[in-house]
């Protein structure tokens, strides 16, 4: 028990430390160098480049594929070569087997006592020196826990080692293939079942040739951790990680093929492991080298696997109505006409705002979209522009240009919650389609909300005194309608609500739709200042 107790505490010290890594060393890397990042990807070499140390940073090509996927929302980055940076990130994680497979015990050991000591003291002042600090423990702890592992290994070999089940095992590629799967899967990461295996060869609890099927098997498994987020996600995240189901497949076959001439030439490969002075680190070596080919294979298949994508996974009208027009990552050097395509993204979201009502008032086109996939792309798209805004302020612009920005950002969060509202207002108006009082909400609703399109689409130049005159305050008139409805019999009580509902929601529009005017309004004056 003694010994099984000092293996899962060592294994528990691994996971902990892997985890606490990827998790300080994010933060602390910041806003600005994930913008700086952004930047560099500019061509293949920089994007391989980067995207391996982005992998080796957050030690998960997950994370950089959620950055990069953000990014391209946000206009940030195109749609170009950034998308394989992910796939590149693989390369960064696979160096996690090769740290493993060095003894720095005594560094992680001295380490740990440092931090502690520091912790303990608070003498830390400041976030990003308590995350840095932080990080520097998950590392220590990782290794650590690995070298606690080949302490209890020890003995648990000598148990294993000539046992029929375990040499059953051990003589099944298949099973051990499963095994390294398994452990893939789990812990969401082949790089740390790849460390697992190093460590066991580096105990001597497992050879070469059957460590060789168990990361091949744990690679192959990252095929299927990439798969399965593909159908939830957006075109350029079906991209991404469809990308990375390319990377896992050509680094499993180079590794299986290894595996296969391993087991049938294992006089030359104890030849070529004879004079190698750490066999753990040869399989390090060799799960990077896999990482490194599947990432080229990747590269090299990148167009065939795009068009693969479309054709088989075609953008549906929610992904296409969320797509910004006029955002460009090239804009951001220039803050004057990234301020003036931010403001003509936002007027193209206003001008939607009229066809929510399309499906529940007379004479609208049937043909529009639901108002439901209306509202998802609206928050999709305005959360896009607030994105590309938090960027360019990130660049630090002038001070009016801030304060452009500013009001940008607060149109952005304004035109969402009115696709928010008058999706709300229309699915109460379908219940309440019979009455006419509720077509004739409607039909003003649809009024005041083509006003509004009509000033965004002059971009705040059109005066905005007849716009707001017509959005001036409804309260006591929704008052006064609701009181009369409260006295009539007559109206079924799941109707009657709906039309109460609406009244409600017609006195917020009106408020939000007044905001978004005086923001366009404001944005027009202080952009022609001079």
């Amino acid at each position: 028990m003694a010994t099984i107790a000092l293996l899962l505490s060592g294994l528990g010290l691994f996971f902990i430390g892997v985890r606490g890594l990827s998790a300080n060393l994010v933060p602390l890397v910041g806003r600005r160098a994930r913008a700086a990042f952004a930047r560099a990807l500019r061509g293949p070499v920089s994007t391989a480049i980067n995207g391996t140390l982005a992998g080796m940073v957050t030690q998960s090509s997950t994370a950089v594929s959620w950055i990069i996927v953000s990014f391209v929302r946000g206009g940030v980055l195109t749609d170009g070569p950034a998308l394989m940076a992910p796939t590149w990130a693989n390369v960064g994680t696979a160096l996690l087997p090769l740290i493993v497979a060095i003894d720095t015990s005594t560094a992680a050991g001295i380490v740990i006592g440092v931090v502690g000591f520091v912790t303990y003291f608070r003498l830390v002042r400041g976030d990003r020196m308590r995350n840095a600090l932080e990080a520097a423990l998950g590392a220590a702890l990782l290794l650590f826990g690995m070298h606690l592992v080949s302490i209890a290994v020890g003995p648990m070999r000598e148990a294993l080692m000539h046992h029929p089940w375990w040499d059953a095992a051990v003589a099944n590629p298949w099973l051990l293939a499963l095994i390294g799967a398994g452990f893939s899967m789990l812990a969401q990461s082949s790089s740390v079942a790849a460390a697992l295996a190093v460590a066991a060869v580096g105990t001597g609890l497992l050879d070469f040739g059957a460590a060789l099927p168990l990361i091949a098997g744990a690679n192959a498994a990252g095929t299927i951790n990439n798969a399965v987020l593909i159908p939830g996600e957006t075109s350029t995240g079906r991209v991404v990680f469809s990308l990375q189901v390319v990377q896992k497949l050509g680094g499993s076959v180079l590794l299986a093929a290894l595996a296969v001439f391993a087991a049938y030439r294992p006089d030359y490969v104890e030849q070529v492991l004879g004079s190698a002075q750490d066999v753990g680190a040869e399989l390090a070596l060799i799960f990077l080298a896999a990482q490194v080919g599947g990432s080229v294979i990747a590269a090299l298949l990148e167009g065939a696997t795009r068009r693969t994508v479309a054709r088989l996974l075609p953008m549906n009208v929610a992904e296409t109505l969320s797509q910004p027009a006029f955002l460009m990552r090239e804009s951001l050097d220039d803050p004057a006409a990234a301020l003036d395509l931010t403001t003509r993204e936002l007027a193209r979201l206003s001008g939607r705002l009229p066809l929510l009502l399309d499906r529940v008032r007379e004479g609208g086109d049937p043909k529009t979209p639901p108002a439901a996939v209306l509202r998802g792309a609206g928050a999709t798209l305005s959360a896009t522009v607030k994105a590309y805004l938090a960027s360019l302020l990130d660049a630090q612009p002038a001070r009016d240009e801030v304060a452009v920005a500013l009001l940008l950002d607060d149109g952005a969060t304004n035109v969402a919650a009115l696709h928010e509202a008058v999706a709300e207002f229309t699915e109460a108006a379908a219940t309440a389609r019979g009455l006419p009082t509720a077509q004739r909400l409607t039909e003003a609703l649809h009024l005041l909300l083509g006003a509004v399109a009509e000033h965004a689409e002059s971009l705040g130049a059109d005066e905005p005194d007849m716009v707001l005159s017509l959005l001036g305050h409804r309260d006591h008139l929704m008052e006064e309608l609701r009181q009369r409805l409260s006295s009539q019999q007559d109206i079924a009580p799941e109707v009657q609500n709906a039309l109460f509902h609406m009244t409600v929601l017609f006195e917020r529009i009106v408020w939000l739709a007044r905001r978004l005017v005086n923001d366009f309004s404001q944005v027009h004056r202080a952009q022609n200042a001079d």
